[in-house]
C-alpha cells in the first residue's frame, strides 16, 4: 500500500511543477523594458563589431 502513496504523491508532484513552468513560460516575456531601446542602433553597433554592411536599415 505504500507504492500507491509513493506514485499519488509523485503524480501530484509532477503535475504541480508542470503547471508552474506552463504558468512561467506563458508569463515570461511581457514586462515593459524600462527606457527605450534604439534597434537600429544595437544592430548596426553588433554589425560593425562583426565586420557586416547593414542592408536592411529602417527608414
Amino acid at each position: 500500500m505504500h507504492w500507491i502513496t509513493i506514485t499519488v504523491t509523485g503524480l501530484l508532484a509532477a503535475g504541480s511543477l508542470a503547471a508552474l513552468l506552463a504558468l512561467c513560460a506563458k508569463t515570461r516575456g511581457h514586462g515593459i523594458v524600462p527606457g527605450g531601446f534604439d534597434f537600429d542602433r544595437y544592430k548596426a553597433s553588433e554589425l560593425s563589431k562583426r565586420g557586416l554592411f547593414n542592408k536592411a536599415r529602417w527608414h
